[in-house]
C-alpha cells in the first residue's frame, strides 16, 4: 500500500508513515445501494401521484362520453310542436314528409292548439251525438261556433297538406240571424274548400260564426250555420275512412 500524503510504499496495514507520519485511516468503501435507494424512494414518490391523477382523469373522461352517448340516444329522432298563444288561426307542428302527423306522435287537445288530425274524431263524435249544442271532447269542452271553425279551418289546412298543424280556436259567437235556403246540390271539392275557407275567414275577422254562407259567391244565403256544421262533418269523417277528401260533396 501506499501513504496518501508522500506516496511512498509502506506496509500493508499500517498504522502510521514511517516516512512522513501521517495516521493511515482505512477506507471503509462507499455504501453500496445508499444513493440508489433513495433516488428510487425519491421517484416513487413523484410517480405514485402522477399515476393516480390519470387514472383519476381518465374515469372522468369515460363517464362524461358515457353521459353524452345517453343524452343522444335518448334526444334521437324526437320533436315537438308547439302553439303561439294566437286567438284565432293555425300553428305549424311537426308531420312526415308526406304531412301526415305521425302515428306515435303524442297530440295533447286544447283551445289554443287543437291539432287539425283531431278534426275528423270531432267531426265523428258531432254526427253520431246529432251535432248538439256543445260537446265534450277529450280534454275540451266545445260549442257549436268553436266546432264550426274547428272543421271548416281543418278542412282548409288538409287540402293545403297541412294536416301536422294546430289551431287556436278562441271563443267565437255565434251568428246573430242565421239563415241559409239550403237547397240540396253537390258541389266540387274545390267549390266546398272555397265555401270552408271564406266561413273560416268570416270567423277570424268577426269574432262570430256568419249567418249564412255563398255556395259560389259571398253574401249569398246558401248555406246556413248549421247546415255548414253538417257538411263539414260528412267531410271529414269521409277522409277519416279513406284518408283523402272526397272530390264532391253534398250540400
Amino acid at each position: 500500500m501506499f501513504c496518501p500524503k508522500c506516496g511512498k510504499e509502506i506496509p500493508d496495514g499500517a498504522k502510521f508513515c514511517k516516512f512522513c507520519g501521517n495516521e493511515i485511516k482505512k477506507n471503509r468503501g462507499p455504501i453500496k445501494g445508499r444513493i440508489v435507494k433513495k433516488d428510487s424512494g425519491k421517484k416513487d414518490e413523484k410517480t405514485s401521484p402522477v399515476l393516480i391523477g390519470a387514472v383519476v382523469v381518465a374515469a372522468i373522461v369515460l363517464v362524461v362520453l358515457v353521459v353524452l352517448a345517453m343524452g343522444v340516444l335518448n334526444n334521437d329522432g324526437s320533436s315537438d310542436g308547439s302553439s303561439n298563444g294566437n286567438v284565432l288561426g293555425i300553428t305549424q307542428s311537426s308531420q312526415s314528409s308526406n304531412g301526415q302527423v305521425a302515428e306515435d306522435t303524442v297530440q295533447s287537445v286544447s283551445l289554443s292548439a287543437f291539432p287539425v288530425s283531431e278534426a275528423p274524431n270531432l267531426a265523428q263524435a258531432l254526427a253520431e251525438q246529432g251535432y248538439p249544442s256543445s260537446i265534450n271532447f277529450k280534454s275540451v269542452t266545445l260549442d257549436t261556433s268553436q266546432c264550426l271553425y274547428i272543421l271548416t279551418k281543418s278542412i282548409v289546412e288538409i287540402n293545403s297538406g297541412n294536416t301536422g298543424g294546430t289551431i287556436s280556436v278562441g271563443n267565437p259567437a255565434y251568428a246573430p240571424s242565421p239563415s241559409g235556403a239550403d237547397v240540396t246540390q253537390t258541389i266540387s271539392i274545390h267549390e266546398y274548400v272555397d265555401i270552408c275557407g271564406r266561413f273560416s275567414s268570416w270567423i277570424e275577422s268577426n269574432g262570430q260564426v256568419p249567418n249564412y254562407v255563398g255556395i259560389y259567391t259571398g253574401g249569398v244565403p246558401d248555406i246556413s250555420p248549421l247546415n255548414m256544421l253538417r257538411i263539414a262533418s260528412d267531410i271529414l269523417v269521409d277522409y277519416k275512412n279513406t284518408g283523402q277528401l272526397p272530390e264532391t260533396a253534398v250540400v
